[in-house]
């Protein structure tokens, strides 16, 4: 989808996500410091902070991949999470919300709180563990470990062998490097599990779902 972008910048074509959604409000780095009082490239640098901590950020880019402008609700709560409190001030809510129409400002600050607390309840629910799907993979590393450890046995005749030869020196060695092939077996085969493991896991409701069908 492109998106022609009016105000601060030259008119032209930006490049939008499909998924973008209509109500977000979206500032350029020269409205950002107009408001808050702040240079431009304090704003930018910040801008590009909350790209690097925060994923699916809403940005309106030029046809080079220039930050145009981002959603006011994202560099808002990244600034509010992330700096100094003591060297900055809350926007003020009239420089933020500039209308002729005193209900379409309230609405305009209500879409925003709205926009904001949506964020902060995906970024609580990225961070939860389903309890089941944890105990699922302690479960899991545990057997996969204990088949790599029950192959020690296997190593006995070598050891017999070794301790007739070389003395208890020889099996020092040679446990040492059994030991050695164990921890990269087990890392091998943890390393395998993590890359078929997906990525993020279903939320209860969907899981429910899952089974019932």
């Amino acid at each position: 989808m492109v998106r022609i972008v009016y105000g601060l910048v030259p008119v032209q074509a930006v490049a939008m996500s499909d998924d973008t959604p209509d109500n977000l409000f979206m500032w350029s780095a020269e409205q950002i410091a107009a408001r808050d009082s702040v240079t431009k490239q304090a704003v930018s640098k910040t801008i590009q902070a909350v790209l690097a901590v925060m994923k699916g950020v809403p940005v309106d880019r030029d046809g080079r991949g220039r930050v145009l402008r981002i959603s006011l609700a994202h560099y808002d709560h990244h600034r509010e999470r992330f700096m100094n409190p003591a060297k900055m001030a809350a926007p003020p809510a009239e420089k933020t919300f500039q209308s002729d129409s005193f209900e379409e400002a309230k609405r305009q600050a209500e879409w925003m709180r709205v926009s904001r607390d949506k964020i902060r309840l995906d970024e609580e629910v990225s961070s939860l563990v389903r309890q089941d799907k944890l105990n699922e993979a302690v479960r899991s590393v545990e057997h996969e470990i204990s088949l790599i450890v029950d192959r020690l046995p296997n190593r006995a005749d070598e050891l017999a062998s070794i301790v007739a030869k070389e003395g208890v020196h020889g099996v020092r060695v040679a446990l040492r490097k059994i030991a050695h092939d164990l921890c990269n077996d087990i890392a091998d085969r943890m390393e395998a599990m993590a890359s078929q493991a997906p990525e993020h896991d279903p939320l209860i409701d969907q899981a429910t779902k899952e089974i019932l069908q």
